[in-house]
This record gives structure tokens, C-alpha cells and sequence, in this order.
């Protein structure tokens, strides 16, 4: 402002314009990685490593923070323990990104949208993740604690002892007569005699005993004690017209043999007992009454072996530290069969396996569930201190003899707490509800301390059948003398009944007072009937109610995620289908002679079928090779007397194979893959199966749907069951399972299939390629700068980084990797990096782009991973590291290569991966190095006295120029971005000769400082009216042309050695 009277004015005019410096050595690395992975602290998931962060990119400055952010890089290894190398699931890019960040400070991460570890193999398709808070009842973990009891005498071997007894575990409704709701035995298919079973279909656990008959009877009922004698004779023959007593019943001997002793017994029809003769001698039963026998006349009864008392098989349900007494010198001798259910883990007594799941650890957490006779008992020994007061929701127990019937049964309920604190149960609005007249029912509660529940206590009021009920019901419960029990009235004149302690209050409802108040088993809340007596009647009230879960061996899952992944790992399942002139059909109904199972799958060349018999081969046999896994599928078959290889390629002729997805069972209504053989003879088709009108007769349909080996995905309502199917002659798809697994590996580009690793590695690609290919994010070239680019280990995402350089003005160089398996001969070089297999794009057939800011590298190196294991490594790994120490000693436009810059510090050599998955060292000779050079393609290799050298520069330039080389090319690299800094403070000044002058200087002292720094020869900076032309400046554009002589690094040195007489040189 200008000043009015004398003083000072005093102004600061920022004319201190500089260009700022590069940030370094700053690489975007782009990786694929396993989901979820849990960070380097060990203190949840890293949370690079989650879905919704996918495509997300983080700049990471440290070995830990790429660590706590994408957790420890992983490699895989065999079941002993050997690395996989080349595995489609190590975590090459966090590997690299790991050893980078051990020199530098600074690089940018992006994670693809795919989890790594749904392409682990499995040979059952997966499920999702269960709800959290879901309960499972581990089958397989589960110990039962069921003892049987031998009654022999003990001089017999095993006799007055107690066997373990394991039982077979069913889960699956098709294995049990009845249903899901109301399961019965156990099929007759299941299981042999002697066996036990638990049904643990539904919630109520029975324990099932197959009898000598090959019956399954429940054990503990009277058709179980009817299959275990109380007694056996000792001897077959005896006298006729003895006259022997049964429980006060006396039976004359009409015969002398076994079985006309049975029919004389049986046809006195005595309570509880029966007999037969089994096995040349009388067996005599009972179901739980004692089996008393004396002689009356005769001495047939000793003579048998049977007169005194003897009990009925029976089931005990105790501790381990209250044995039954059943031996022959006890009270009360059991026959064998007897069966002890030990409550208590200690010497195989039972622990039963209930696990609840947690989805933020997604971890299945033990329950303890001991077992109980009864609610109330359980809250007496899990809570003796309180009462109930003290259990948490979720508290379980096992209950036993859930009938609570006199006669033990050995069925079993697992139970849980529904809530914690009081028990309430609460009525309906009490209005006209009641029938006027005297009404009385009886409450029964726990108590703390003790395990049986109170004495009966009569409740008995008169109602009005009105309103004022509800206050007349709850006067008479408070007034009845209960410790724990107590009712009120609510706002809605509803009784509300509240046992204080959480415990278990018992009803009988003798005039129907409490249902006429609306109190429903079922309905109100914490109410149930009580099973063990007549439910109409008698109610339990609780906060005990029975557990719903999942009983199954392995842990249960959801219906499967919409996009899951599954790579199938089983190579010999193979649905194979073959054209008939009209349709697709199963191979059997066409060919019905072929091998038994379908497809031979097999490494040597098959010379039968693989039938028991070894049946001759027959015209259209099929052998699928296993012999080269890494060339999986070689598909063969068998006309007049020997293989023909069938065209994987061909999808035109009869003579090839066609690779789709056909179906996934024998009909479109089963949700469970069909079983191979059945799929032999099945000619069902899924309506998105190939269109059998566009392919010749005879060709075979490889199913990829169903047959493995393969990478598929699981589609949500891919089936429009509103629909008909268009294969299966237009059939109405109402029942229809809509949901179908989809093969994401697809195929290759000569349409043969995608199998095993390559499986893997296509959908790993497509991932990396759609992320590189759609991200914005990335694109951004203001806030995200970076000056590198790699995606190790993938060949495939060369083109994709080249085309992400243009879009963000090639401001980056983009290192590309060379396959982990191409052989170091020079003919597989000169082929793959020449791409005389035509490869469509970078791969292990042929390398195909060409671009001057892209380098190329061979080979791949060994190393170490984050937890010591030998790994192999892509050649980008080794070079980023390199690129990055090269640049601390000198500077971007000096070459990373030979012994003073090109040092490989985190390899211990190089090679390559075998056939047979093993790493192969090489050391490059000159040969080798003249090959790869010639092509365009970068050698590591080992020097005498330097050790691991990158020995080349050049980039993947497709003419020659300066550009052919890294450091010119990087170089440029430099300028672009130093000169957008230099121009950009001079945008919006006038377009005039000063402006002109000061940005042609500031151009003129970056070269300057270039020149000093070796980085150029020689420059020329124009920006006056020769370039600037008026028409130029009135378009508001202003020119700086600047030529740059780049330094030339030294890679071929040539020294003429001259041999002179003697005295020629002082001469010269």
C-alpha cells in the first residue's frame, strides 16, 4: 500500500525459482497375494492383504511396513517341506518389495483383486465363510465315552472289563430311514453286527446298536435288551417235565431241547421276559425286570446253568470316578452288552467337540459341553455359586437321557444358554382369558446349591375371567413360598413370571390356567414343553434350550460366495462326452464297451482297461497322459490296435477336442457334482453346454465344469430356472439348482484347455492384467510418482505396464521378467525372445513387445524367503534391487550393469526350474550372452571375481537409437519429469522475451549441471522468436526446443595389440 507519510515500505518478491529434485529410486510394484493375511505383529489382518483394499496403492517405506501392511511375503512347500518352486502361489512381488525396501526407502504397492489361497488345490469344492456366531458339532473329534461291558467269567479273556467302544458317526439323512426332521435307524447298508452308531442328523443324538438279527435297536430300549441275553445256559440238554419258576411263573419242561424250552417260556407270556435258543443253547431275556429262576421239580434250571437272579442289560451314564459295579461278585451282576457312558474325559471318557465360529478371527473356538442329566443339574455343577446367576449366553452342556425315563436311554441333546441373568417368561394380555372358576397348578424351581429341583408348590387362585386376573395369578405365585420365583404385571396387564437366579422353573398345568393366560410351549419366549411327561400339562421354563448347529465332520460352510474361487486339484477326474450326430452324450451310451470308469487317466501307456478283469482295449477307449503334467492334457484314442493322438487344438474336426462347460451333474436339479461313473451313462446337459449343432460327429466334449484340474468360479443364480433349457429339448428349468461352478481358468489361445499351474497362473494374470488395465488410481501421475515398474514374476504383464508408461507420459522404465522355466539353450532363447511360436502376448511361448523404456532380463535367481527357505525368484527381483543400489552410487543415467553397478546382492546365483520342478544353476557363457544380447534381452550371470552380474542394458527397442539403451532411456525419463517441474511456475507469466530468456536459462542450467554430471556430450536450448512464432504466441503456446547429445555407456571394448621389433618403439 502506498505510504501517506514518511516511513517504510518494505516488499518481498519471490524471484528464487528452482527445479526441484527427483524423489530416487521409487518403483509401483504390482503383486498378487494370499487374502486376509495376518500382519507382521501377529495383531490382525494386514490390511493390504483385504478385499475391499485391493487395487488400493500404498507407499510403503520399510521392510516392517510392507510387512504390517501385506504381511510376510509367501512361498509354498510340499507336504515335506521342500519349496515348490515356480508355485502359481508364492508372492513374488511382496518378495521383491521386500528386498528393495532393504536398500531403498520408498516404493508403491498395488495389490490385485484376487486371493491366492482359494487356488490352493482341493479335491472338494468349497463353501464360504459361516455366519458369525455359528455352532458346529465336530463329528470327528468328538470322543463319546462308550464303554461295553463283557460279563464272561473273568478266566475268559476280556471278561468282567469294559472295552472302548467308537462309534460310527451319521450325519448325512440318506443313511437313516425317516428324515431330516424325524430321523430313524440307521439303513441296513450301514454298518455290520456288533457295530454301534450315533444318528446325529437332528438334535436329538441316539446311540444304535446292530444286532445278531442285523437290526438296528436304540440303545437302552427294550428292543436293544432284547438283543443281549440276561442269561445263557451253560448246557443244551435237559429233562422233560421239570418244572422250573421264572419270576413266580411257573414253566414246564415239555421238551429237552433249547428251542422247546424257548417255546415253553415265551408261551407264558411273563412280564418283561423272553427266550430262544441260539447257537445250540437257550438264551432268556429281559427288558429291566430281574430274571429270577429256581427249580420247582427237577433240576433242569441247574442243570442249564440258570437258577438265581439275574439282571437285565442295562445303560449307565456316570464319571469316571463312579464305575458301574456289574461284576459277577457285585450287588447287581450285568450281562455283556451292558453299555457305561462315561461323562468324564479322563481315560477316554467323552468330551464332545462344539465349536462356535468368530468372523473377525475366522477361527472356531471350543465350547466346553460337559455332560448332565437335566437343566437343572447342569446349572447346580456349572454354577454352584450362583445358581445360573453366573453363566454366560452361549454356556453348553450335553444332556443324557433326555426322556429322563427310569430305563436309561442313550440319546443325547446338546443344550445352550439363550441369555444370561433371570429367567422370564411372560404371558398374553390378560383380559377375558381364564375361566372364571378355582384353578391350580404346581411350580417346581432350582435352587442354589443343590442339583434336584424343590418340592411341588400348589398354586391356587380363583379367577373372575376378566382383567383383574393377571393381578389374582401373580398374588398367588408370590404368595406360595418360592425362593427364586417371583410374577408381576407388565404395562400390558401380561404375567410376567421371573425365576431371579437364571435357573429352571417346571409347571404342571392341571385346569389349563397357565395356557388359557397365554402361556405356550413354542411360542412364549423361554417356555418349552417338558418331553419327559405329558407336554400339554407339564411346561419348562428356561434359559437352558437345545443348541442349533451343524453336525458334520469337517467344519461347515455356507452356500459358497458369489466369485469364490476353486482350483480343482484332482487330475484323473475327467467327464468326457462325445457327439453322436444330433447331441452330446455321455460316453457310455455311445461307446458302451469303453473302459468301465470313462477316460483312462494314466502316465505309461495303458495295454487293458483298467477293470478288475483287464478287459481287452476297445475302438474308442480314451487315455488322457499324465506323463508331462507341465503339457497336461495329452489326449489319445484307441483305434484298431493302438493310440491316436487326438488334436487338443482342433475344435473343427472328429479328430479334436472340445473344451467347455457342459454340466455339472447327471440333472440340472442336483446341487452335488454327479458321480463320474453315473456321468458315463447321463446325457443331461446344462443350458449354457455347447451347441452341439456347430460341432462335427465323433468329436469328444472335455467337461470342464465337472472334470478337474482346473480353476473354476461359483456364479449365483447363473441358471435362469424361468427359463427352458435349449440342449435338453426345451425342459422347463423350475427345479433347477440355480447356482453353478464356471470355469475362470478358460482356455488357451489355440482353444485347448488351461490345466494345473497353467490353470492357476491364467487367472493370477488376468487379475494382475485388470487391475494394471482399469485403475486410476495408479494413472495418477501428480501424487503417485514413481520411476520403475515391475509385476515379478509375470512375463504376461509386460504389454499391460508399457501401456500404463504411455498413459502416464512414460515417465517410468518398466523391468519385465523372462520365464522361470525357458532352458538357457540358444535355440529356446533365440525362439522365446524372437516369438517364433506366435505367441498373442508376453508369455513362456514368445516374448512380443517391443518399447524403448522397457527393459528385459534372463534368468530367473535363488534366494531366501522371510522365513529361510531357498526360493527361486524372477529376474526383476534381483534387477530392483540392483536399479536401486546403482542410482546411490551414481546416478539414473549411468548403466546398472557390469561389476561397478550392475552387482546382484540378493541372489546367490541363477538358473532356471526343470521339468521336474528342481532349480537348475547356470552361469551365462559368451554364447549364451551373445544370443540374448542379439534379441534384446538383458543376461545375469556369474563373472570370475565379481560374482552375479546384470552384464547387458539394452531395452526392448524396436529400431535402433540412443533409446536402445537403459541409461539413455532412463535419462529421458529424468528430463520429462525435471523439465514438467522446470516449465511449470513460467504457465499463466507473458508471453514475452523475458519470460522467454528466463525459462531458456533455467533450461540451460539443467543441462548445464547434466553435462557435469556425465550425463550429456553437448546441448542446444532454443526458445527465442524463431521457434515462438506470433502465430504460436497467439495461441498462448510457447516453445523451449532443447537437442541433447546423451553419454554412451562403454559395453564393447576393443584393444589392437601390436607386436614391434626391438628398438621400433623408442622410434616411434
Amino acid at each position: 500500500m502506498a505510504l501517506t507519510s514518511p516511513g517504510v515500505e518494505v516488499k518481498v518478491i519471490d524471484e528464487s525459482f528452482y527445479t526441484p529434485s527427483e524423489p530416487g529410486t521409487v518403483p509401483m510394484i504390482f503383486v498378487a497375494s494370499k487374502q486376509n493375511k495376518t500382519n507382521a505383529g501377529g495383531t490382525g489382518v494386514a490390511q493390504g492383504t483385504q478385499k475391499a483394499n485391493s487395487g488400493k496403492a500404498y507407499l510403503i517405506t520399510s521392510q516392517r511396513d510392507l510387512a504390517d501392511t501385506f504381511g510376510d511375503p509367501l512361498f509354498y512347500t510340499d507336504t515335506n517341506n521342500n519349496p515348490i518352486h515356480g508355485s502359481e502361489l508364492n508372492e513374488y512381488g511382496l518378495q521383491a518389495a521386500y528386498s528393495f525396501l532393504g536398500v531403498a526407502n520408498r516404493a508403491w504397492v498395488v495389490r490385485a483383486d484376487l486371493d491366492l489361497g482359494e487356488l490352493e488345490g482341493s479335491a472338494t469344492a468349497p463353501g464360504s465363510n459361516p455366519a458369525d456366531g455359528t455352532w458346529w458339532f465336530d463329528t470327528t473329534n468328538t470322543k463319546f465315552g462308550i464303554f461295553t461291558w463283557n460279563g464272561a467269567a473273568k478266566t475268559t479273556a476280556g471278561g468282567q472289563s469294559f472295552s472302548v467302544t467308537t462309534p460310527i458317526v451319521i450325519t448325512e439323512v440318506s443313511k437313516v430311514t425317516g428324515s431330516a426332521s424325524s430321523p430313524g435307524a440307521p439303513k441296513g447298508s450301514v454298518g455290520g453286527v456288533g457295530d454301534y452308531a450315533i444318528v446325529a442328523v437332528s438334535t436329538l443324538n441316539k446311540l444304535w446298536y446292530k444286532n445278531a438279527g442285523g437290526t438296528w435297536v436304540e440303545v437302552g430300549t427294550d428292543d436293544w435288551q432284547n438283543s443281549h441275553a440276561a442269561v445263557t445256559a451253560t448246557a443244551s440238554a435237559h429233562s422233560a417235565g421239570d418244572t422250573i419258576t421264572i419270576n413266580t411263573v411257573p414253566v414246564t419242561t415239555t421238551g429237552t431241547t433249547p428251542s422247546s424250552l424257548a417255546g415253553d417260556i415265551n408261551g407264558l407270556s411273563i412280564a418283561g421276559i423272553s427266550a430262544a435258543a441260539v447257537n445250540g443253547v437257550l438264551e432268556i431275556y429281559s427288558t429291566g425286570v430281574n430274571v429270577v429262576i429256581s427249580d420247582t421239580t427237577g433240576t433242569s434250571g441247574a442243570t442249564l446253568g440258570l437258577v438265581g437272579t439275574h439282571a437285565a442289560p442295562a445303560v449307565s451314564v456316570s464319571a469316571h470316578t463312579s464305575v458301574p459295579e456289574w461284576k459277577s461278585t457285585d450287588t447287581t451282576p450285568r450281562p455283556t452288552g451292558s453299555i457305561w457312558v462315561k461323562t468324564t474325559e479322563p481315560n477316554s471318557g467323552a468330551k464332545w467337540s462344539v465349536k462356535k465360529y468368530n468372523a473377525t478371527t475366522q477361527l472356531w473356538s471350543d465350547a466346553t459341553a460337559p455332560l448332565y442329566a437335566d437343566n437343572h443339574t447342569a446349572l447346580f455343577n456349572m454354577d454352584k455359586a450362583g445358581g445360573g446367576a453366573n453363566l454366560a449366553a452361549g454356556t453348553t452342556y450335553v444332556q443324557y437321557n433326555v426322556g429322563e425315563v427310569t430305563q436309561t436311554e442313550a440319546n443325547f441333546k446338546i443344550m445352550a444358554r439363550t441369555v444370561s441373568g433371570a429367567t422370564t417368561i411372560t404371558s398374553s394380555i390378560i383380559a377375558a382369558s381364564i375361566p372364571a372358576a378355582t384353578h391350580r397348578f404346581d411350580i417346581m424351581e432350582s435352587v442354589k446349591g443343590q442339583a434336584a429341583l424343590s418340592a411341588a408348590v400348589e398354586v391356587s387362585a380363583t379367577y373372575l375371567n376378566d382383567a383383574t386376573d393377571a393381578e389374582t395369578m401373580a398374588a398367588a405365585i408370590n404368595s406360595a413360598g418360592l425362593t427364586n420365583v417371583t410374577a408381576s404385571v407388565d404395562s400390558q396387564n401380561r404375567v410376567v413370571i421371573t425365576h431371579a437366579l437364571g435357573g429352571e422353573i417346571r409347571f404342571v398345568d392341571h385346569d389349563g390356567a397357565l395356557s388359557a393366560a397365554g402361556f405356550v410351549p413354542g411360542t412364549t419366549s423361554n417356555l418349552y414343553d417338558n418331553t419327559a411327561e405329558d407336554s400339554t400339562v407339564y411346561f419348562i421354563a428356561s434359559n437352558w434350550k437345545v443348541l442349533t448347529y451343524t453336525a458334520s465332520a469337517t467344519a461347515p460352510k455356507a452356500l459358497t460366495a458369489d466369485g469364490t474361487l476353486w482350483y480343482n486339484s484332482i487330475v484323473d477326474e475327467v467327464d468326457m462326452m462325445v457327439h453322436d450326430g444330433t447331441t452330446w452324450r455321455g460316453y457310455h451310451n455311445v461307446y458302451s464297451s469303453t473302459n468301465a470308469t470313462g477316460p483312462i487317466v494314466a502316465a505309461s501307456e495303458p495295454l487293458t482297461q483298467n477293470d478288475t478283469s483287464k478287459s481287452a482295449l476297445v475302438d474308442n477307449d480314451i487315455w488322457i497322459s499324465t506323463a508331462d503334467l507341465e503339457n497336461y492334457p495329452k489326449v489319445y484314442r484307441w483305434v484298431t490296435d493302438k493310440w491316436v493322438a487326438l488334436d487338443s487344438a482342433d475344435q473343427t474336426t472328429e479328430n479334436g477336442v472340445l473344451f467347455a462347460d457342459a454340466r455339472w451333474s447327471t440333472a440340472g436339479a442336483n446341487s452335488v457334482a454327479g458321480a463320474m461313473d453315473a456321468m458315463l451313462t447321463s446325457d443331461y446337459l446344462d443350458p449354457d453346454a455347447p451347441d452341439p449343432a456347430l460341432y462335427p460327429k465323433g468329436m469328444v466334449l472335455w467337461n470342464t465344469r465337472r472334470s478337474g484340474f482346473n480353476v473354476k468360479k461359483f456364479v449365483r443364480n447363473a441358471i435362469d430356472t424361468t427359463t427352458t433349457n435349449p440342449r435338453m429339448s426345451d425342459a422347463v428349468m423350475t427345479n433347477y439348482y440355480e447356482h453353478r461352478w464356471v470355469t475362470e481358468s478358460g482356455n488357451q489361445a489355440d482353444g485347448s484347455g488351461s490345466f494345473g499351474r497353467h490353470a492357476q497362473r491364467k487367472v493370477v494374470v488376468q487379475a494382475l492384467q485388470a487391475m494394471v488395465n482399469s485403475n486410476d488410481e495408479i494413472r495418477d501421475d501428480e501424487s503417485r510418482l514413481f520411476n520403475l515398474m515391475a509385476t515379478p514374476g509375470y512375463p504376461e504383464l509386460i504389454g499391460e505396464m508399457v501401456s500404463l508408461n504411455f498413459d502416464r507420459g512414460l515417465t517410468a522404465f518398466v523391468l519385465g521378467d523372462s520365464p522361470m522355466r525357458l532352458t538357457p539353450d540358444a535355440t529356446s532363447l533365440n525362439n522365446w525372445a524372437t516369438n517364433v511360436a506366435a505367441a498373442v502376448e508376453d508369455n513362456d511361448d514368445g516374448l512380443v513387445s517391443s518399447d524403448e523404456y522397457m527393459a528385459v532380463f534372463y534368468p530367473s535367481g535363488f534366494s531366501s524367503d522371510n522365513f529361510g527357505n531357498n526360493v527361486v525368484v524372477p529376474a526383476s527381483h534381483m534387477m530392483l534391487r540392483t536399479f536401486a543400489l546403482s542410482d546411490q552410487v551414481a546416478y539414473p543415467w549411468f548403466a546398472p550393469a557390469g561389476t561397478r553397478r550392475g552387482g546382484i546382492t540378493n541372489a546367490t546365483s541363477t538358473g532356471y526350474i526343470s521339468s521336474e520342478g528342481e532349480f537348475v544353476a547356470v552361469a551365462l557363457n559368451e554364447g549364451q550372452r551373445d544370443t540374448l544380447y542379439s534379441n534384446r534381452v538383458n543376461p545375469v550371470t556369474f563373472i570370475t571375481g565379481a560374482g552375479l552380474v546384470n552384464f547387458g542394458q539394452k531395452t526392448r527397442a524396436a529400431n535402433a537409437s540412443a533409446l536402445d539403451r537403459i541409461n539413455v532411456a532412463r535419462l529421458v525419463i529424468y528430463l520429462r519429469s525435471q523439465l514438467n517441474k522446470l516449465a511449470k511456475p513460467y504457465i499463466f507469466e507473458p508471453n514475452d522475451k523475458i519470460t522467454r530468456d528466463e525459462i531458456k536459462q533455467a533450461a540451460e542450467s539443467l543441462m548445464l549441471e547434466l553435462t557435469g554430471l556425465r550425463a550429456l556430450n553437448d546441448y542446444l536450448v532454443v526458445c527465442d522468436e524463431t521457434n515462438n512464432t506470433p502465430a504460436r504466441i497467439d495461441r498462448n503456446e510457447l516453445y523451449l526446443d532443447i537437442a541433447i547429445e546423451p553419454i554412451k555407456a562403454v559395453e564393447f571394448i576393443y584393444i589392437p595389440l601390436r607386436l614391434k621389433n626391438t628398438g621400433e618403439i623408442a622410434g616411434l
